[in-house]
């Protein structure tokens, strides 16, 4: 027999199910074209059900629900926000080339122009030459005032922190970029947060120092800052109880590793996971083309398709709940 152990058996199209199922039967899995033009519309119910037939003899799944009968459920909801005037002038700056502003060499082009877009969603301090021209404390620390002001993302977060604190939550932080938790850390000694860190850079020892500092019982460490791709998927940090998804990945799987690190053996408490995207922004494409794939592997593995009703309601938070985390006393 061969045997694959994995997480995720599909992460992007089905071409890589095919080469899965080539590996493990490859007597019957013959034909790669011959597979995409079987199944080349799989939102198509009948497909589903030949799909899942096919799959029935070669694949055994276990979800958490199988095995912690008495865990709580997760629940995930999209917080859009937007730019700040400052995001919107260095925004249209890499839109529009213009390289002296950003402090590129004339006619030198922007070989990621993506990730540029990116950072200034994330914060205009990520662009060289907007952190410039910014206050900083005798530390070096930008200043915690105007950091904040000019940042979609932060101000929105300001009002969220502040709530969730108030209620006893205990946060999870992640982003992509260590850069922005350097800066997220500037925002975090300016509120007088008590925090945690850990990315790329932090060692195995100093790493489970600080998870035991934040698990621990009375502990005061009210967030935990992490690099979303760092750390190891073995990280418990039951703890916490709220995910902050300050900016998404590509790969909709690392992002649900991420939340995972709070829902799991030992949670006893409901995780509510925030996702922050700037409306009318790359951010939004980001998050469009993360959820195609999330329902490649749906609709493959479940056959239910998971985002097509956020879609139909506009993905927005507009709930009660979320009233309540945002509005001042």
């Amino acid at each position: 027999h061969k045997v694959l152990l994995t997480g995720t058996p599909l992460q992007n199209n089905l071409e890589e199910l095919f080469y899965l199922l080539n590996f493990l039967v490859p007597e019957k899995f013959t034909d790669l074209q011959s597979f995409l033009d079987d199944f080349a519309v799989i939102s198509k119910e009948d497909q589903v059900k030949k799909l899942h037939d096919l799959l029935g003899a070669h694949m055994l799944r276990r979800l958490k629900a199988d095995v912690l009968k008495g865990m709580k459920g997760k629940v995930e909801m999209i917080v859009r926000t937007g730019l700040t005037a400052m995001q919107k002038k260095y925004y249209k700056f890499v839109l529009t080339r213009n390289y002296e502003a950003l402090k590129v060499k004339s006619g030198t082009s922007l070989t990621n122009v993506l990730m540029e877009l990116k950072k200034i969603c994330n914060h205009p301090y990520l662009n060289d030459k907007c952190s410039e021209s910014a206050a900083r404390l005798p530390n070096n620390a930008f200043e915690g005032s105007e950091l904040t002001a000019n940042c979609g993302k932060l101000l929105l977060m300001q009002k969220m922190l502040k709530k969730l604190k108030e209620q006893g939550h205990r946060v999870l932080i992640f982003s992509q970029m260590t850069k922005l938790l350097d800066l997220l850390e500037d925002y975090l000694e300016y509120e007088q947060y008590k925090y945690e860190r850990i990315d790329g850079s932090v060692t195995g020892s100093i790493r489970q120092q600080a998870i035991d500092r934040f698990n621990k019982p009375g502990s005061e460490s009210f967030i935990f800052l992490l690099s979303t791709r760092a750390g190891g998927l073995g990280i418990n940090l039951v703890a916490a109880d709220t995910v902050i998804i300050y900016d998404s990945d590509w790969n909709p799987t690392v992002d649900q590793q991420a939340m995972d690190r709070c829902h799991r053996l030992g949670q006893t408490k409901q995780v509510t996971v925030y996702r922050l995207v700037t409306k009318g922004t790359v951010e939004e494409r980001i998050l469009r083309r993360a959820r195609q794939k999330s329902d490649i592997q749906a609709m493959v593995i479940t056959g239910k398709l998971v985002s097509k009703k956020a879609d139909q309601s506009g993905d927005t938070l507009q709930g009660s709940e979320v009233v309540s985390l945002l509005l001042d006393d």
